[in-house]
């Protein structure tokens, strides 16, 4: 080990070591405020379908012959399960690229079908992605670079807050970059062993997610560019990554020979992802299911090159209109705003004291941004990471922008954004403040940019995106299933809050009407469980905030106006009746019918 190796040696495993710490504390905090053995993140649709596609393979169906597929109620709306099944190509085509079902599968029986030690054992080993951002800075620049990329990932928020969950999107940013990392190794090294390193790790990356497919054929570009002058040696590179690249995707390719599926498939995701995002009728911000997406798939037999062309037809040649809608994703991959799709940041913040410390995209962008325009050049490395921004970008634009599916974009922005830090501490060394201060500017002039230019108002002011009351919904749920009905009413509690701090939307006042109705029936179970206790004293309390919450929900609600409901009694078990009755005959079929009877019946004793 040199002199000047072991204080880098020793900061990088620093690094790590904090990267370690900070997401083991997400885990406990999110362990420990949530839910018992993270129920939640089974419940999500997402989700879900990776842990009963998981399930599936350890109950023995390694081969996924009776393939998963969910059947949503959307797609219900749309077409029975047979139509789907022809839309997608065959029933045996893989519904997203198989490698984290199989991660899942796998880490979910070491940890004796636990799905704390599968997010547990995830936490750990996403603290080691500083580890790749290291190599790749270095590689790109240099150590000093290398350990402020490694640190900017070890303190980036949304990558600890993705890895602690079941959803594939915290894994592409570490294998990518891994990929980029092995290329440029391969070409300053031309070691046979890392071409296919490089080629392997890459056919992971297109196991794990399918837009890598974008890059791949820019790959082999940039080995014919930077090979130019011998081109025996840019056909020995990219022969190399291509066989590396199919030794990985062979046992795919022999699981669809078995099983009848075209040999090269790897999921059915493209079709419905790319008229999300670019059908005339959509909104490609969030997830809106357009009206043209059955017509588009049943005219194009699921074929991707014919949607795209089906869905590119619906503009019937207007290309402005196409052009503004480019505009909006573009806008919606600028905007600091973490748009939720299956999970919400903003609510993990509330669970996770540590997560509220940890960096986020409105803080990275800018300084990444600049630092990226400043240093790429179409030459050697600098060359492929500019095909690689161009195929992310790519990839994000093909679909709709939600924040899960822009992590890709990340890793650069951090190691450039770490060029950038340690270029300016230079500038600042060496007493050239006039550059440091344009260096400041232009990195302020972006800031301001993406945060009140690139922001689009009705986004923002959309409760979807605003609010995203699914995470608190569901989780009252699990919680009233398991009997923790304290819990279950902190959520609503949590999620009026969170509601009425919001900007104002058209069914602002009916959505905080509906919460009350929530907290009302959760504090009835809450009762009677207290009352089959014998604490009596304390379900009378849940009987009183019952009735209050209940009353609120009647005054709010634009279908009553109920002007005797103010004038309740809290302390009068009489009129806690008489509204319970009311709430009864106003909602007879509801879940927690049964419940109010039973208070009912218990307040007239």
């Amino acid at each position: 080990m040199t002199e000047r190796g072991a204080p880098i040696r020793g900061a990088l495993l620093g690094i790590i070591v904090v990267a370690l710490a900070l997401r083991l504390a997400h885990f406990w905090a999110i362990t420990g405020t949530a839910y018992p053995d993270l129920p939640l993140v089974a419940t999500e649709l997402d989700m879900y379908a990776t842990l009963e596609w998981a399930r599936a393979i350890l109950a023995g169906d390694w081969l996924g012959r009776d393939t998963y597929h969910p059947y949503f109620q959307w797609m219900r709306d749309l077409a029975p399960l047979e139509t789907w099944y022809h839309w997608w190509g065959g029933k045996e085509i893989f519904q997203q690229a198989p490698f984290y079902p199989y991660w899942v599968a796998l880490l979910w029986k070491m940890s004796d079908r636990s799905l704390t030690g599968v997010i547990l054992i995830q936490l750990v080993l996403g603290a080691l992605q500083s580890l790749v951002l290291y190599g790749l800075g270095k590689r790109l620049f240099d150590a000093r670079v290398g350990l402020v990329a490694a640190a900017l990932t070890a303190w980036y928020g949304p990558f600890v807050f993705h890895q602690g969950t079941l959803l594939r999107d915290w894994i592409p940013p570490i294998l990518e970059p891994w990929g980029l990392w092995l290329l440029l190794r391969a070409q300053d090294s031309g070691r046979a062993w890392t071409w296919l390193s490089a080629g392997a790790v890459l056919g992971l990356a297109l196991l794990t997610k399918e837009t890598v497919l974008l890059f791949l054929p820019l790959v082999l570009l940039w080995s014919l560019f930077v090979n130019r002058r011998s081109l025996p040696q840019a056909g020995r590179a990219g022969g190399l990554v291509l066989v590396g690249l199919l030794l990985v995707l062979s046992p795919l390719i022999w699981r669809n020979a078995v099983v009848g599926a075209p040999p090269l498939s790897i999921s059915n995701r493209a079709p419905e992802g790319f008229i999300e995002g670019n059908a005339p009728d959509t909104y490609p911000i969030a997830l809106q299911h357009p009206a043209s997406m059955a017509g588009i798939l049943e005219r194009s037999n699921g074929d991707t090159r014919r949607v795209i062309r089906e869905t590119l037809a619906l503009y019937h040649g207007d290309w402005r209109r196409l052009g503004d809608l480019l505009l909006l994703k573009t806008r919606g991959v600028v905007d600091p705003l973490e748009v939720p799709s299956n999970l919400d940041l903003t609510y993990a913040f509330e669970l996770s004291p540590p997560l509220r410390l940890t960096l986020t995209y409105g803080l990275i962008f800018p300084i990444g941004v600049v630092g990226l325009l400043a240093s790429l050049r179409m030459r050697g490395a600098q060359a492929l990471i500019l095909l690689y921004a161009i195929a992310v970008v790519a990839g994000v634009m093909s679909t709709i922008i939600v924040a899960r599916y822009r992590l890709v974009l990340v890793p650069l922005l951090l190691v450039y954004g770490a060029g950038a830090i340690v270029c300016l501490w230079d500038l600042a060394r060496e007493r050239r403040f006039g550059r440091v201060a344009a260096g400041l500017t232009l990195i302020g002039a972006v800031g301001v940019v993406q945060h009140f230019a690139a922001p689009i108002p009705a986004v923002h002011a959309h409760p979807v995106v605003t609010i995203f009351g699914a995470e608190y919904t569901l989780s009252s749920q699990l919680y009233a299933l398991e009997g923790r009905f304290d819990r279950a009413v902190a959520e609503i509690v949590r999620l009026r809050t969170r509601a009425t701090l919001a900007p104002e939307f058209p069914q602002q006042a009916n959505f905080v009407s509906r919460t009350h109705l929530w907290e009302g029936q959760y504090r009835v179970q809450w009762a009677n469980q207290l009352f089959d206790r014998g604490i009596e004293e304390q379900a009378r309390q849940q009987v009183r905030l019952a009735q209050a919450a209940y009353a609120q929900h009647l005054r709010r609600s634009r279908a009553f106006d109920l002007t005797f409901v103010p004038s309740f009694n809290l302390e009068d078990p009489g009129k806690a009746k008489d509204l319970f009755t009311l709430m009864l005959s106003l909602n007879p079929q509801d879940p927690s019918a049964g419940d109010l009877r039973r208070l009912i019946a218990r307040l007239g004793s």
